[in-house]
């Protein structure tokens, strides 16, 4: 039985693309890359994964990924999003495994002219010069409508029985998709944090602090976040849940109520008496008082100081 690697997002269309080739009897490793700015696999995915009869795999790439997202060859779509190099980046980690699952080509779930940035045929040819994957990449959604891959060319895929499918809108993957008979839909896979212009203020706050590494992206979808100096940064928890994250996984110095009603702030950098004092005017404002006793914790030592709110506009000018 031939295989083939595919490129797994959570969304509607790679389960579809994985559908469409798995009918043909080829058996597919679909991998979902971490970049640490995606949605998670969530337990139904792996359901459907093994309902349909595929494997699917988690392969890190955070690191490379960073490097991308602090100066991409082929620039950045609306927001911090680089598209084309992080498919480029996708394309070059299958191929390295292709030879480990015995794949012989790779399948991706993109559409012809459904994003404007990378899903267009000049993209795709990029794409193929690029990792040297020439005719070895197959968009089953779109297929009619690009060359024939070699897959196609040597009869391992019946060309016949891909499809022609074009633009951003998502009526033929719906129909194809009931064609299936797949009662849970997946959303579309444009669950990417980079594309998001609030979360995005917060990448761009570390790129130019040279912060961006794997552990303080994992801290950007956590509470509120502000630039205080330079060299410090305060993140304050949202909920319970969010600061017993910040308390039991990250060092730095702590302040919270010492009544424990409100938020966990955590200081990170370097820390003079003006950033403590603004840390704690923000842990005492969001705790929704006007003044309040603020234990300061940073190892084993513990002081309690009373403090008083900071402004709104105080607020807004250290908010990222």
């Amino acid at each position: 039985m031939h295989k083939a690697i595919a490129l797994y997002s959570s969304g509607l269309d790679s389960f579809l693309a994985i559908l469409v080739v798995k009918k043909q009897k080829i058996e597919i490793i679909a991998i979902k890359f971490l970049t640490g700015f995606e949605k998670p696999v969530k337990e139904w995915e792996i359901h459907l994964s093994q309902k349909i009869g595929f494997e699917l795999k988690e392969i890190d790439i955070r690191e490379k990924f960073l490097d991308i997202v602090k100066n991409p060859k082929y620039g950045y779509g609306k927001n911090l999003n680089p598209c084309i190099d992080c498919k480029i980046l996708m394309l070059k980690e299958a191929k390295k495994r292709m030879q480990e699952y015995g794949a012989s080509f790779i399948i991706t779930g993109e559409v012809l002219g459904q994003r404007p940035m990378s899903q267009r045929k000049e993209i795709f040819s990029l794409m193929e010069k690029e990792t040297s994957l020439h005719g070895l990449i197959l968009r089953p959604l779109s297929a009619k409508l690009l060359p024939p891959t070699e897959p196609e060319i040597q009869k391992v895929v019946d060309r016949s029985l891909l499809y022609d499918i074009w633009g951003r809108t998502r009526k033929p993957q719906l129909a194809l998709a009931k064609e299936f008979g797949i009662e849970k839909i997946p959303q579309p896979a444009g669950g990417c944090l980079l594309t998001d212009p609030f979360f995005c203020r917060k990448v761009k706050d570390l790129i130019e602090h040279d912060e961006l590494n794997v552990k303080n992206t994992k801290l950007l979808r956590i509470g509120r976040h502000f630039r205080i100096s330079h060299d410090c940064k305060a993140i304050a928890g949202r909920n319970e849940i969010e600061n017993k994250i910040l308390l039991n996984n990250y060092d730095g110095i702590f302040l919270y109520p010492s009544d424990f009603k409100g938020p966990v702030v955590v200081l990170l950098g370097l820390c003079t008496e003006r950033e403590l004092q603004i840390a704690a005017a923000l842990c005492v404002h969001y705790s929704k008082r006007k003044k309040s006793e603020i234990v300061i914790k940073e190892g084993e030592t513990e002081q309690i100081k009373t403090f008083n709110v900071i402004t709104e506009k105080e607020i807004v000018k250290y908010r990222i």
